[in-house]
């Protein structure tokens, strides 16, 4: 009765939740932490023009061209032709739409490990394989460009950057998105670069951006609401594309007629698309400063431990290395937390080696901080009773 696609297996064990007097170090959900947005913000959202459908494949006109004026406030002086912009309501659905138009049935697109566990299920929906290219840590986060060149086939697609990363937070180096546009274009592929976290730097850390051009191959530069403005319940969010020009036209005359035959993106959010992104760096601030204080403060409390903080450059999670001591994928820490009363993710999640966790920095201060504290004598008390 069902499709062979969706017959995904269950969990090994259930997920770790967060119970009653818990304390939430996982939480990414930036509408559950206590930030703020300005109380008029909402008003935009009833402007009475959207009692008005006239749906625009690509989107609202108006709403690209908001999409349009946030990226030339990073680039000054950048022309985004609206015709190359196409808003949807998720980058799930970004990705769902730009592996319709660019796989068949059983092609390959190559995903980097450690990463997000996103892709797999749409990958799986559109019957196309991810293969993932390793990233390599030395104290700072890199692609590995030769298992990257390796790892191409002849059924290859596209090549799917996050940039900066999630979790590792890391993001690309001019030579690193050089090399890949180089790759991609001598092999005929894509780029699909994921870039939600973007505005989400950690210290003073130059950032470069596809979106800036020029690319040698077609490229795809992937963003929304959900992380810009913390605004993930209002689901809008874009591809905008950019390389050749027959490619760049081919691609988004197939990606309008994808996106004609769903219409996702609301009106509402749509008309009030400036006014949201105008408001963006304000909440931005203070989930930058909220950051910051977390990961200063688990720094500290890592000083001079057993667990160390991976380096880090952007986005809202750390990655922690302890003491590898269990042999259950990297749960077994997680578990021990657990007890301890704090909820924590085990690298596995993320494709990472045991013995790591990720921890959430934009939890409220307070809760990271008693979080913390009860992290850190739970790990000492464990090293101490072990044989």
């Amino acid at each position: 009765m069902f499709s062979r696609r969706t017959a995904w297996p269950p969990a090994d064990e259930p997920p770790f939740v967060a119970a009653a007097g818990v304390l939430d170090l996982t939480i990414s959900n930036p509408t559950a932490v206590g930030l703020r947005h300005p109380p008029d913000l909402w008003a935009s959202l009833g402007d009475p023009g959207s009692a008005a459908y006239d749906p625009d494949p690509l989107g609202l006109p108006q709403a690209r061209a908001a999409v349009a004026d946030y990226y030339r406030a990073r680039v000054p002086g950048l022309g985004l032709p609206l015709a190359d912009i196409c808003l949807l309501a998720g980058t799930s659905e970004a990705y769902a739409h730009l592996l319709a138009i660019l796989c068949d049935p059983g092609d390959v697109v190559l995903v980097p490990q450690p990463g997000y566990p996103l892709l797999p299920m749409i990958a799986d929906l559109a019957h196309v394989e991810l293969r993932p290219y390793p990233l390599l840590y030395d104290g700072t986060w890199s692609i590995d460009h030769v298992a990257l060149d390796a790892a191409v086939c002849p059924r290859t697609r596209a090549i799917v950057l996050v940039a900066p990363n999630n979790p590792t937070g890391n993001y690309l180096s001019a030579g690193e998105l050089a090399g890949v546009d180089a790759l991609a274009a001598a092999r005929g592929l894509a780029v699909l670069v994921d870039e939600v976290f973007f505005d989400y730097p950690i210290g003073h850390v130059p950032a470069v951006s596809p979106i800036a051009g020029p690319c040698q191959a077609l490229t795809f530069v992937l963003s929304g609401l959900s992380k810009v403005a913390a605004l993930p319940q209002l689901k809008l969010a874009w591809a905008v594309a950019r390389g050749p020009g027959p490619l760049v036209r081919e691609a988004m005359r197939r990606l309008e007629l994808v996106a004609d035959t769903y219409l996702s993106a609301a009106t509402p959010v749509q008309r009030a698309a400036a006014d949201l992104l105008a408001a963006a760096p304000a909440v931005q601030a203070e989930i930058r400063a909220r950051v910051g204080a977390n990961l200063g403060r688990l720094r500290r409390a890592c000083a001079g431990t057993s667990l160390s903080v991976l380096d880090v450059e952007a986005g809202w999670t750390a990655l922690v290395r302890l003491p590898h001591l269990f042999d259950d994928g990297g749960r077994g820490w997680a578990r021990e937390l657990l007890h301890a009363g704090v909820l924590t993710q085990p690298g596995e999640l993320y494709e990472l080696p045991p013995a790591h966790l990720a921890l959430s920095l934009i939890t409220p201060e307070p809760e990271f901080a008693d979080g913390l504290e009860r992290v850190t004598e739970r790990v000492a008390h464990v090293l101490a009773s072990a044989p």
